[in-house]
């Protein structure tokens, strides 16, 4: 029994440091992101995309958890009935929620 807990710990650590690891500066463990190379010559960037779906937020993310270069934010089915002014002042890449 001992046995299967710490594999379930084991993969539970593997999947959050996996997922993350394109985005370091990824501060909320139940979100996970992509990064990629903007297709753009002029603007040779990373593009960051965080999805924190179905983790039950009850508020937006304080942008100071996101990486900066976040382009696209997905926050579907969760718990967020309320946008306030600057939610997401400090990102000032952000295209998509």
């Amino acid at each position: 029994m001992s046995a299967l807990v710490l594999l379930c710990v084991i993969t539970g650590l593997l999947r959050s440091s996996l997922g993350n690891r394109n985005c370091p500066d990824l501060i909320v463990e139940s979100c996970h992101c992509s990064a990629e190379r903007s297709k753009q010559l002029s603007r040779q960037q990373v593009r960051v995309r965080v999805v924190c779906d179905d983790v039950e937020l009850m508020d937006t993310l304080q942008p100071s958890f996101l990486p900066n270069r976040t382009v696209s934010l997905n926050l579907n089915n969760n718990k967020i009935s309320l946008l306030r002014n600057g939610s997401f002042y400090g990102l000032a890449a952000l295209e998509k929620l």
